[in-house]
């Protein structure tokens, strides 16, 4: 209390305050209109502004309390401290500051000077990064902020070899310059000039070697001083230094530069390196080289025509100068230790455990979709490995990002160990860093291989990875930011990228369900406003608004509870609609999208109002019935939707056919209406979803998996049709030669059109002649799965996706699975009325009362389709929303006392009117009444 009184008694306080916000914002501005420009601004951590709107209160979607006195935030960039070992510094004040770690996008936003000095003033600058920023026309920065890691070579008593920071923008002679002032100030060294190399050919270690074997002399380059250096993109530049006249180094002649050269590569290419598996394309340890078996002499004469031709590819060339351990495949002796020392080289020990080893590393390579492990090693390496073992191993295996095959599979070995559970949680590993980095074809490979994981060890590593991350959550939660530092949201990343490993294994081959993998946790990350600010955070990331972007799960969704994506999905139609006019005009019924409703002709009304050029499908709908008063508060347009979809869906209708026992509809080919009207149905979907209304379809889950351009399969024609699924199943399964005998099938398909005449479908060219047998029974089952699934209904699908995705749009929508999005348009399959009584409230009425108590009990003795009815009867609608009925804001409301009056119902408000009658006995009698003539009646 006592520092909120002296604030109050500092008058220039809050002037401040708002003098560093306004300045800020109009920062952002000018940032925003900073089209085809060059600016001079300074770079300030994300993690210190987030600290500094915190304290300032300015951010005002995020949850701040504000009777609490948050902590000043420490100096600016303190964070952006690197730990690298430089090989030497630059002046303090200069703009390639070794101090600052390796910058992404994300980790920092842009200030002019009089923001910063503002700044400067209050807290103190620990780093200042000054930068020449470009900005193309969509005034997004394109110059590169981060400075290069340059790998340099230099000797002025001894050799020394080293990294430093550059920027690759800068010009050769500039760098240059500072350079020689760098060496005049930290060894005192008065030389003359310096000039920059880089070896013609070799890589860094074999041009190092080159240059001290030969005394200075070497196949070099001499860096034009009017590039860039970032021009020559060099995995080595060497620092020549001129004393008393005299350069340190010269160019080798050409002759003993060839020479050099041709000895080099005829050595790699006759007898290979120390690896045991080598992928470049000149080396004998290259399965495909060593299988040519090049005699010497013909070896040499097709590298001298290479030669000749100067066609040698250098960046082909193999540069490996490291003796690699052979793969491990049987264990002898103190094989702990063995295989330790095999952990320096992470391919050899990705090369070992091979099941059936043949003798043969490329093995693997040809069979690299299949890379199952000699379980009796890793069941017998299991009985004696610990947690710290382990994390040695890792260590060693996973410092290097260097990406190979053997490397992948390497990582299928170290998942095998019943111990790495255990270390899941660590704050360092270097897996998870590695996996983070890697490509998406690498990451879908590994996908595979986790196939090969049992199924014990599978299912412990999932339940582990959802036990920590929802601790980690928790506590983030519990946090004055969330989220704060730059190494906990990569944790979280990694951790993710990780988890989404399994999941993708998981849709290869079916071991958990999808529910398996939702963190629950995800929706109180944030206290307040979880939904806005993860949302807040998805668009950012998606339009690369790195200024404010930090984190969002939206980008692992498959781990999102789906109550908590609905609440996303809403907050994200309600933004679009808001966004196609001013919100005052819309809460007065402007700016909606309005229809006028003929109930006599609902369906081409409808389709004649929403096929108007110019339409703007993405207002909030609003319905007006002709003749009819009332304003649409949400039971016009459900009412709408019923009317229209039992319409729509009424197979007298033609456009749709009940498959599976009458349990699903599907899309009628012999249809007799206009493909248009496809369309329609398509726009009713999307309508439907971004209207928060839901409709009573039976759809099969197929349908919305082909919405979401999900991949189709087999399964799929389960629901579709159960008999067509089994008797392909059977025919998958069965192995006796008699197949054309059992089945007598050929390459075609009956179906019967509108009057049930039988209709002959070709699958192939003369599919009536072509027997299915053994050889070509799978060809058979997978046209006969595309054509039930897509070819049939092509046409008519394609006129349906399109109608809904005319209408639906946003980021919201890319969340969803088909099946997600199933249960948000068609609502939940089960009723649970205990969920909607305990989530109930109260006007005029005490819940523990017997009158109440005895009303919910006869409810409950409803059977579901009861039940159903009740909830049509209150709320206009007999689905269950997402989330369950607890989701459902439901009111009963006292409505008269000692009356004849029916119960009755606002079912746009979802409120029930109960009367309270003289006696419960007459109370029930009431309710039967009233749900027994419910269609049409006492809906208000």
């Amino acid at each position: 209390m006592q520092n909120l009184i002296s604030l109050f008694q500092d008058p220039n306080m809050f002037a401040h305050i708002n003098q560093q916000s306004a300045q800020y914002k109009k920062t952002l501005k000018n940032l925003q209109d900073a089209s085809n420009k060059t600016l001079e601004l300074f770079i300030i951590s994300k993690t210190w502004i987030r600290q500094w709107k915190q304290y300032q209160h300015f951010d005002e979607t995020q949850y701040y309390n504000h009777n609490q006195i948050y902590q000043k935030p420490g100096p600016i960039n303190s964070d952006l401290k690197s730990d690298e070992a430089f090989l030497f510094n630059y002046p303090n004040n200069h703009s390639f500051n070794q101090k600052i770690v390796k910058l992404h996008p994300e980790d920092y936003v842009l200030v002019g000077s009089d923001l910063m000095n503002m700044w400067d003033l209050e807290f103190g600058s620990d780093l200042i990064i000054q930068r020449w920023i470009i900005f193309n026309e969509r005034s997004k920065p394109i110059s590169n902020v981060n400075l290069l890691r340059q790998s340099i070579y230099l000797k002025i008593q001894n050799s020394i070899q080293g990294i430093i920071q550059v920027d690759e923008r800068f010009l050769i002679k500039e760098w240059i310059s500072l350079l020689k002032q760098v060496l005049i100030n930290e060894f005192k060294l008065n030389c003359e000039n310096i000039r920059l190399w880089k070896h013609k050919h070799y890589a860094s270690n074999q041009a190092i070697k080159q240059l001290e074997q030969l005394n200075g002399k070497f196949n070099g380059q001499i860096l034009d001083e009017n590039l860039c250096v970032g021009d020559y993109n060099a995995d080595l530049i060497i620092i020549d230094i001129q004393l008393s006249g005299k350069w340190q180094y010269e160019q080798l002649d050409l002759k003993r530069a060839c020479q050099e050269e041709f000895k080099y590569l005829f050595n790699k290419a006759y007898k290979g390196c120390d690896k045991f598996y080598c992928n470049r394309n000149y080396c004998n340890s290259n399965p495909i080289i060593s299988q040519l078996q090049f005699e010497k002499a013909s070896l040499q004469q097709f590298l001298i025509e290479l030669f000749k031709e100067n066609s040698v590819d250098w960046n082909d060339v193999c540069w490996n100068t490291d003796k690699e351990l052979n793969p491990i495949q049987e264990l002898n002796g103190d094989f702990l230790e063995e295989i330790n020392k095999l952990t320096n080289y992470p391919n050899s020990f990705g090369g070992s455990f091979i099941q059936g080893f043949n003798g043969s590393y490329d093995f693997i390579l040809m069979n690299n979709g299949d890379p199952r492990l000699n379980m009796f090693i890793i069941n017998e390496i299991n009985k004696f490995i610990d947690c710290n073992i382990l994390r040695d191993w890792i260590r060693n295996l996973y410092r290097s990002k260097e990406k190979s095959l053997f490397k992948l599979r390497s990582i299928l070995i170290i998942l095998h160990f019943g111990c790495f559970n255990q270390i899941i949680s660590d704050k360092q590993n270097n897996l998870f860093e590695y996996l983070f980095h890697l490509d998406k074809d690498s990451k879908n490979l590994l996908s595979q291989y986790i196939i090969f994981l049992p199924n014990q060890q599978f299912n412990m590593i999932i339940e582990e990875m959802i036990k920590n991350l929802s601790t980690f959550i928790k506590h983030q939660s519990q946090q004055p930011i969330q989220l704060l530092q730059k190494e906990d949201i990569q944790y979280l990343k990694n951790q993710l990228e990780f988890l989404q490993l399994f999941y993708k294994s998981n849709e290869k081959l079916k071991r958990v369900s999808n529910e398996k993998f939702i963190i629950n946790e995800v929706t109180i990350l944030y206290p307040k406003q979880a939904e806005l600010l993860e949302y807040k955070q998805f668009i950012s990331y998606q339009n690369n608004s790195f200024e404010s972007y930090y984190f969002t799960f939206c980008q692992y969704p498959w781990v999102i509870p789906i109550e908590f994506k609905y609440q996303i999905l809403t907050l994200d139609s309600s933004i679009n609609q808001r966004n196609q006019g001013d919100l005052i005009w819309q809460q007065i019924g402007f700016n909606s999208l309005k229809l006028l409703i003929d109930r006599n002709d609902i369906v081409n009304c409808a389709l004649g109002q929403l096929s108007k050029p110019g339409i703007n499908l993405k207002s909030k709908l609003s319905i007006v019935f002709k003749g009819e008063q009332g304003i649409d508060q949400g039971g016009l347009t459900r009412e709408f939707f019923s009317l229209l979809s039992h319409k729509l869906f009424d197979i007298q209708f033609t456009m749709f056919v009940t498959k599976n026992n009458n349990t699903v509809l599907w899309f009628n080919k012999y249809h007799m209406e206009m493909p248009v009207k496809y369309e329609l149905i398509g726009m009713l979907l999307g309508l439907a979803l971004y209207n928060q209304v839901l409709l009573d379809i039976s759809f099969p889950q197929l349908v919305f998996k082909k919405l979401m351009n999900e991949q189709v399969s087999f399964e799929d024609l389960k629901e579709l049709d159960l008999d067509t699924y089994k008797a392909l199943n059977q025919l998958s399964q069965y192995e006796k030669d008699d197949i054309e005998e059992t089945f007598a099938l050929n390459f075609t398909i009956t179906e019967y059109d509108n009057w049930g005449q039988a209709l002959n479908i070709e699958l192939i060219q003369n599919g009536s002649q072509v027997i299915v047998n053994q050889k070509n029974k799978h060809q058979y089952i997978k046209l006969c799965i595309e054509y039930y699934l897509n070819d049939s209904i092509k046409k008519e699908f394609e006129k349906f996706h399109k109608g809904f995705w005319k209408v639906v749009d946003g980021n919201g929508i890319k969340l969803l699975t088909g099946t997600e999005l199933q249960t948000m348009i068609l609502g939940q399959k089960y009723i649970n009325m205990q969920e909607l009584q305990q989530s109930t409230i109260y006007d005029g009425y005490d819940q523990n009362s017997e009158y109440i108590r005895t009303f919910w009990a006869y409810i409950h003795q409803f059977d579901e389709q009861q039940q159903k009815r009740f909830l049509f009867f209150c709320t206009g609608s007999d689905r269950i929303p997402v989330g369950g009925l607890k989701s459902l804001k439901f009111l009963i409301q006292k409505h008269g006392e000692d009356t004849e009056e029916l119960p009755s119902a606002h079912t746009c408000f979802n409120i029930f009117l109960l009367p309270q009658y003289d006696s419960v006995e007459k109370m029930i009698i009431k309710l039967q009444i009233a749900f027994e003539n419910s269609e049409g009646f006492g809906l208000i």
